[in-house]
């Protein structure tokens, strides 16, 4: 197994519940429409849930003392902060290092470069979200073919469907999303990891 996972032992003869810790509202609430339209048969509370903090020094302050105090089923936590212009090796290694001094198995996602990142990987996603955008037009341009490059994602989302709010904006692309065309590298990497985790 890669860097950034550490597994859950004898998965098989334990019942598991997906923990997510996210740094940010928009994150969770992302992730909440992803795993109910795509898990539909995975119950919010009982198989997985989403927790969200203020901000990646608050997530990071807050992993272990979760992990430890957790009391409900054989939890597998899963990590997520943004890179953030920052490297991303150096933010998995210390993410890891923090998380590995809890007391549950673990999977580390940093997300590239941000959660905007994912969105303008599937821009066909952002029109249908918001119509007047016209994103899909912006498929071919160059900087939007490699959405993890993009150090200011989240002004260039605002930017295209002029509507401020990153929580709102992630609930509306989020509903209908298509992972299959999502072009971020980041994104496919937690995609894997989320199959593996929940099917």
């Amino acid at each position: 197994m890669g860097a950034g996972h550490v597994p859950w032992p004898h998965a098989e003869d334990r019942t598991k519940m997906i923990v997510f810790l996210t740094e940010e509202e928009s994150m969770k609430v992302t992730l909440e429409r992803f795993l109910a339209r795509f898990w539909p048969t995975k119950v919010a509370g009982v198989d997985w849930i989403a927790l969200s903090f203020q901000g990646k020094n608050d997530l990071e302050k807050n992993i272990v003392p979760k992990m430890k105090n957790w009391r409900y089923g054989t939890p597998h936590f899963v990590v997520m902060r943004d890179q953030d212009g920052e490297d991303c090796k150096l933010v998995k290694s210390k993410l890891c290092e923090i998380a590995t001094k809890g007391v549950h198995p673990f999977t580390v996602r940093v997300v590239c470069n941000e959660l905007e990142s994912w969105f303008l990987g599937e821009l066909d996603s952002v029109e249908t979200a918001y119509p007047a955008s016209k994103a899909s037009r912006f498929k071919n341009v160059a900087k939007f073919r490699v959405p993890d490059a993009l150090g200011n994602a989240n002004e260039e989302l605002e930017k295209l469907v002029k509507v401020p709010g990153k929580v709102g904006r992630a609930d509306a692309i989020a509903r209908v999303f298509d992972p299959a065309k999502c072009v971020s590298k980041s994104f496919q990497v937690f995609w894997s990891t989320a199959n593996t985790l929940l099917t």
